[in-house]
């Protein structure tokens, strides 16, 4: 074993730090493998010899001064020791360093240890950490920022969502609002004419008179466009950067780049009903963000609530109603797949319902049917059967699952007429309002293949409608009363000669036919009490 100098000699050889010696005049009087490997490649190869002072001091940067003051210091006997961190980065790296200067005494002379340690793994560390906590800071300021201006916008529109009287007044109030606050530079709001399958602004703002885009818009042609893609797939439509959109030449007037730079289009919808589109550009790229998106969804939903609450009270207060007739071309229709089946004409004649309130369709076929060639169900029918046959005619009963008629039926519709020939259903509805009337029609156009809206018109009711009185007679018959009334009426019970006899009606219900005479007798009385007391 050698000496305990050899042995210090050897540790500091090969510790994987750069360590050096120096005299108190900063001559280097020994330095370790890591410290000379460390150096240039033409440099000298121990730096023993070499005044450290006097070169760290011709080194014009802040570094190399505070390093000489706290060398000197250290070798003056002023302080123990020093440390400091510096970087020494290359070209295509980044590092830094921490250097330690401890004093210590041989012989009776005093010299120092240089001790440079690599520190770049912390160092950067450290960076990220910063950076971090920087974004988080002016995040937070955003948030912040964006709370602050948000709940503003959420109260007035709020405010102005409660406060309408009319509809057209309300969309006026939320554009305004709207455009009152950066970055939104404009606003406006569409409705659909169902007829004519346009969708127009009905209501807009701006700020500093930024032009309005004044085109109708075609459903069917014009997809490309957010507010129709809103309106059709019934999900926000966000465009980030206005300039990078194919069709924005086409869309908005030239030169409105400079003003137009995002835009997002929201659907005004409430529970089925879609009753427009909000439409809002920013001045600025990005500006709809998921949070920004998040919130104007939120608003679109206000919005969209205090309309049906004004549909509802203009409902209450008016006495139109809306009457729409449409075509539907769709083999999976049951009625449809039903007359291409039997090959005859079906007409609906009503529509009831058993104890356990499961609909039973009424419908008419204009020729002789067996029960055999209706046997087979469609996916919308639990089942089908023949219940008169006259006049080279048939009556069938449908007990219907969820087809057409009592999704209509769900709606507040009243079937006014349904007829089925060479594959088209011709159906003529009326609804309550045209609430009812847009979700029933957006309903259909979902479902069937072709969907064409042939009229649509709203018309006055008079002061009691037949509801009403129906509503007060549902109330005072029991349900096999209400059934076999309904029941002998939509059979044509009561023409002469008449449809269907009181025996097949008694069957269809599955009583004895004195039951069913004794529901029926006591269901006309209420019906005469009603018309007559």
């Amino acid at each position: 074993m050698g000496t305990r100098h050899e042995l210090a000699a050897s540790a500091l050889e090969d510790l994987p730090i750069t360590v050096a010696l120096i005299d108190e005049n900063g001559e280097i009087l020994l330095t370790n493998r890591s410290w000379r490997e460390f150096g240039p490649a033409d440099g000298p190869t121990d730096h023993v010899g070499v005044d450290y002072l006097a070169n760290a001091t011709t080194a014009e940067d802040e570094h190399a001064r505070r390093a000489v003051e706290g060398i000197e210091a250290v070798l003056a006997g002023d302080r123990d020791a020093f440390s400091m961190e510096y970087p020494c980065h290359s070209p295509d790296q980044q590092r830094w360093f921490l250097m330690r200067v401890t004093q210590f005494s041989h012989e009776g002379r005093r010299l120092a240890s240089l001790v440079h340690l690599e520190i770049t793994d912390r160092k950067l560390a450290e960076i990220a950490a910063e950076e971090n906590e920087r974004r988080i800071r002016e995040e937070r300021k955003t948030v912040e920022h964006v709370l602050e201006r948000v709940d503003g916008l959420v109260t007035e529109i709020t405010d102005a969502a409660v406060g309408a009287e009319t509809r057209a007044a309300l969309e006026r109030d939320v554009c305004t609002r709207l455009t009152d606050t950066e970055p939104y530079v404009l606003a406006w709001t569409g409705r659909v004419d169902v007829t004519r399958r346009r969708l127009s602004p009905r209501e807009w703002d701006s700020r500093d008179d930024v032009p309005l885009e004044d085109d109708e818009l075609v459903l069917e042609s014009d997809e490309s466009h957010p507010a129709v893609r809103a309106f059709v797939d019934h999900e926000p439509q966000v465009i980030d950067d206005i300039d990078a959109f194919d069709d924005a030449d086409r869309w908005w007037p030239v030169g409105a780049g400079e003003r137009f730079q995002s835009v997002a289009a929201l659907p005004l919808a409430y529970g089925d009903v879609t009753y427009g589109v909000l439409v809002v550009f920013a001045d600025e790229t990005d500006a709809f963000d998921e949070r920004e998106s998040l919130v104007l969804e939120s608003l679109a939903g206000t919005v969209a609530t205090a309309m049906n609450a004004l549909e509802a009270r203009r409902m209450l207060t008016s006495e139109a109603v809306v009457s729409i007739e449409v075509a539907v071309e769709d083999p999976s229709l049951f009625v449809t797949s039903l007359s291409e089946r039997v090959d005859a004409t079906i007409s609906y004649r009503g529509l009831t319902y058993d104890a356990d309130e499961t609909p039973q369709l009424l419908l008419y076929a204009d020729r002789e049917i067996d029960q055999e060639a209706v046997l087979a169900p469609d996916a919308d029918v639990r089942d089908l059967s023949v219940l008169s046959k006259n006049d080279g005619g048939t009556l069938l009963e449908v007990t219907a699952g969820d087809g057409p008629v009592t999704a209509l039926n769900e709606h507040g519709a009243v079937v006014q007429e349904l007829s089925v020939s060479d594959g088209v259903a011709d159906l003529a509805v009326e609804f309550p309002d045209s609430r009812s009337a847009r979700s029933a029609y957006d309903l259909l156009e979902r479902r069937y293949d072709r969907v064409e809206l042939i009229s649509y018109h709203e018309q006055e009711e008079p002061s009691q409608r037949p509801h009403d009185v129906s509503a007060r007679l549902e109330s005072s018959l029991t349900d096999r009363q209400l059934l076999a009334l309904r029941k002998a009426y939509h059979a044509n019970y009561f023409e002469w000669p008449r449809d269907i006899s009181g025996e097949e009606l008694a069957d269809s219900m599955d009583i004895s036919r004195s039951t069913f005479h004794q529901h029926l007798r006591t269901a006309q009385r209420k019906v005469l009490e009603e018309l007559f007391d």
